[in-house]
């Protein structure tokens, strides 16, 4: 793995409920001026879905903008679609992906900041995953793309030429990457209503990770089987301690080698619902890390290794919540990491 021991600094993880990209860049700047992010803004328009952002030129897939509706079309033009897809994909062009700007305006809106981006020593991106983008998007017929050998090989790959021209675009800003894969379905595995095959799971992020040429990450914010995660070639895993810390403690051996590698946890400590925004406060966002970060301690892990190998962040991302709220919690971001830096003595980073 690249050395990035990022000692509890804070991030945010994608999408603000902001209509205008400047003043979401505000928000993230003022919050997390040496790692920032590219805002996804899906209330300023439907394309900025995290499903339908990436969906550009995907063979099957239509998108019904009026409805605000996404889905596959398999009928007697699909495979000629996929033929097309494939031309593209083997010109290995990454340009040939490149995200439109209508779908992401914090992207193109990011690369105008050199500014502010002066303070920043890494940048973070994000691209939604094979399994959620596969398990969301469904067919005329209800099903989910993903079951579906062909479109799944299509859409798998679709996706690591995206997150790779976005790893270039961001790369020309002149700052080292991180990009986050977003995986929010992975909650479901070993739920009786989704089949999904673990090596299979494995292989289609792998697939993706291979694309990244910086650090690569993910992105789930409920509880899932952390095993299989852990052992994938993923540099930082982000995931839910609000809510989930005691589930990942049940993985503190698999915690442990992911770490040893120099693997990254993201503590996603601060919540993402308004009602839970207002009530907490830094102290008590602080201790209940603090807890967190003690079950793995009492498994036997190494405590300041722990902290220095930690990134802050909400618990999922703010796009659905007021500005108010979700400004609240980017703040709180920031104060939970300054106070857990200061009380740790991680006043500098080591990249």
């Amino acid at each position: 793995m690249t050395a990035f021991v990022p000692q509890a600094l804070a991030t945010g993880i994608g999408s603000l409920p902001h209509n205008e990209p400047r003043a979401a860049l505000r928000a993230v700047f003022q919050n997390f001026p040496t790692l920032p992010f590219w805002p996804q803004l899906p209330q300023r328009d439907f394309r900025e879905n995290m499903y339908v952002q990436f969906s550009e030129n995907l063979a099957a897939v239509e998108l019904d903008l009026p409805h605000e509706y996404l889905g596959a079309v398999i009928d007697d033009h699909t495979l000629a679609q996929v033929e097309a897809f494939y031309a593209r994909y083997l010109a290995d062009d990454p340009n040939l992906f490149a995200v439109g700007q209508e779908y992401a305006e914090g992207l193109y809106a990011l690369s105008d900041e050199r500014a502010a981006l002066r303070q920043a020593r890494w940048i973070k991106g994000q691209v939604t995953g094979p399994i959620s983008f596969g398990l969301k998007v469904v067919d005329q017929n209800l099903r989910p793309m993903l079951y579906d050998d062909a479109l799944r090989d299509v859409l798998v790959k679709h996706l690591a030429r995206k997150a790779e021209w976005q790893e270039r675009f961001l790369s020309a800003l002149g700052l080292p990457t991180l990009i986050f894969v977003d995986e929010p379905s992975l909650a479901l595995i070993g739920a009786s209503v989704v089949a999904l095959n673990r090596d299979e799971v494995v292989r289609d992020l792998e697939e993706v990770f291979a694309a990244l040429r910086g650090l690569k990450g993910t992105h789930c914010c409920g509880n899932t089987d952390w095993s299989m995660l852990l052992e994938t070639s993923v540099n930082v895993i982000s995931f839910d301690a609000y809510n989930y810390a005691e589930n990942l403690a049940l993985f503190a051996d698999d915690v442990k080698r992911f770490l040893d590698r120099g693997g990254i946890l993201a503590w996603g400590i601060v919540p993402t619902v308004e009602e839970q925004i207002a009530r907490e406060s830094v102290e008590s966002l602080v201790a209940r890390l603090d807890a967190a970060i003690g079950l793995l301690v009492k498994k036997g892990l190494d405590r300041d290794w722990l902290y220095a190998h930690a990134l802050v962040t909400p618990a999922c991302g703010l796009g659905t919540i007021s500005v108010d709220a979700a400004e609240r919690a980017l703040a709180l971001t920031r104060a939970v990491s300054e106070r857990v830096r200061a009380r740790e003595r991680l006043g500098g980073t080591d990249f």
